[in-house]
């Protein structure tokens, strides 16, 4: 897998410590700045990273840098993080440029859009785009709303551009994983056949060069509309990559 390093700005293979460790520390806005959603972002960029190592079967250790919080912003934090589907951080820690928290020096560094770099000059850093929430408030998706509705539309833009997420776009991501998941339940009744090799060697190549996400996102719409691949093989394959997207793609499966 290969990140962008911001500071050669460049594609650098990820380091991965003995026996195939990943360490990934999450550095969120300073105290005093609240960026609910550029958090989030950060956060959700460490999730994807975990996921596919974990579909690697690498082990992986995850931390977020600590600040001073007032309780009901670090509650609407971890709350919104849950709900996106991200997985808590296993360490947390006041300064990251400590590695016996991780067992080790941090091998990449996300940073939120307005956090500082850590002075260590160990492990990959990569910088999250600044994002935009609707309406410009802190709130990261309205009332009622899908939450994997915002995790695909952040999925859907590269990590490193602005993103603005517009009620506009939001439900468009609603309409597309409603979408999804009932064509999912449907292939699942249909025999089972391998994963489609050229989708999932198309998602493989997307993750490996800078967590490609819109390609992976457009790997699938291709495969959902291809008359030729029989609808087991699409379930498997769709199944495959929700492993690492995590949008809930075969909750409707069973369902009346």
């Amino acid at each position: 897998m290969r990140l962008t390093d911001s500071r050669s700005r460049r594609l650098t293979p990820v380091r991965r410590g003995p026996g195939g460790l990943l360490r990934v520390c999450v550095h969120p806005a300073p105290a005093g700045r609240h960026d609910l959603l550029g958090d989030l972002r950060a956060m959700l960029v460490a999730d994807v990273l975990f996921r596919i190592a974990e579909l690697e079967d690498l082990q992986v250790i995850t931390g977020h840098v600590e600040r001073a919080l007032p309780e009901e912003r670090a509650r609407a934090l971890t709350g919104a993080a849950g709900r996106l589907g991200i997985h808590p951080p296993a360490v947390r820690t006041p300064d990251a440029t400590v590695s016996a928290p991780f067992g080790g020096p941090v091998d990449v560094h996300v940073l939120a859009p307005s956090a500082a770099p850590p002075p260590t000059e160990d492990g990959l850093l990569v910088v999250v785009g600044p994002a935009q929430p609707p309406g410009g408030t802190d709130t990261p998706a309205a009332d009622g709303a899908d939450p994997s509705a915002l995790r695909l539309a952040l999925l859907a833009l590269p990590y490193a551009l602005p993103a603005r997420i517009t009620e506009a776009a939001l439900a468009e991501a609603g309409a597309t994983l409603g979408r999804w998941r009932g064509r999912v339940a449907a292939w699942a009744d249909a025999p089972s056949r391998p994963m489609h090799a050229d989708t999932v060697r198309r998602l493989g190549a997307a993750y490996d060069d800078d967590l490609d996400t819109p390609a992976v996102l457009e790997a699938l719409r291709r495969l959902e509309d291809d008359p030729d691949v029989p609808d087991g093989a699409k379930f498997e394959t769709f199944a495959y990559a929700d492993r690492v997207l995590s949008l809930e793609l075969p909750s409707e499966i069973g369902r009346v």
